[in-house]
């Protein structure tokens, strides 16, 4: 399996699922001179709520197969003017769990203080359980991520709740984070899904805006593919 989500066409005939935006106009497609592409531009206003929550985002919703490696890939462009109110954070990325109430296996998280927070979620019997029985590890923290800027994001990751799992992180060119063990829940029986957009779980007090470009999701990529991405084929 090997598709690439763009926006070549609008919202409304095209593979995304756009039901998490609060407003018919809060996504738009424009053309960016940067990237030279189409890219959709997010707006979200305080007290907005969308499926449930305070959100503004885009979802694929195939459930790839568990246990196969999956490569994605996709760039995210955050103003300078991003402003989180103190203590909060807005998650800009996450692959969720589909029916479920469970934290997400996989978020980007950033927070008021410019730093973003890569977390992963899976069921762990042998861990002391959150509330809603999780545990969660911080796979890594980027203290000066910068905005103002396009970063792109590559992944390789093998979804399962067993030790033979894998996650691999870049962002523009960089590995941010390498891990082995489980990545997902053991009650789930496909990957889970992905979405990007704006998710402050609590009211923001202002304005946000950010820009998110085309999407590829490449399931059971050859070796000397993940190898030319810089990645690790073993791990």
């Amino acid at each position: 399996m090997h598709f690439t989500l763009d926006f070549d066409k609008s919202l409304a005939h095209s593979s995304w699922d756009a039901s998490r935006r609060p407003r018919a106009d809060s996504i738009k497609i424009i053309y960016d001179e940067i990237r030279k592409t189409n890219v959709a531009s997010f707006n979200w206003r305080p007290g907005e709520r969308a499926n449930n929550g305070f959100r503004n985002e885009l979802c694929d919703a195939t459930l790839p197969p568990k246990d196969k490696d999956i490569y994605y890939s996709y760039s995210l462009f955050i103003p300078q003017d991003f402003s989180i109110q103190p203590d909060g954070f807005v998650v800009i990325t996450q692959w969720h769990t589909p029916g479920s109430g469970q934290k997400p296996p996989l978020a980007l998280r950033l927070r008021h203080t410019g730093r973003l927070d890569v977390t992963l979620n899976h069921m762990d019997t042998g861990a002391d359980f959150s509330s809603n029985g999780s545990k969660q590890i911080m796979l890594t923290q980027i203290h000066d991520f910068k905005k103002g800027v396009w970063n792109d994001f590559e992944y390789l990751a093998r979804w399962s709740s067993d030790e033979n799992s894998a996650l691999q992180i870049k962002i523009n060119g960089l590995t941010i984070a390498q891990y082995s063990g489980p990545t997902n829940y053991a009650d789930q029986t496909t990957a889970p899904y992905f979405k990007y957009g704006i998710y402050p779980p609590i009211d923001n007090d202002v304005e946000l805006n950010m820009l998110c470009g085309p999407y590829t999701m490449i399931v059971e990529p050859t070796r000397d593919f993940i190898t030319a991405k810089g990645f690790d084929p073993d791990l």
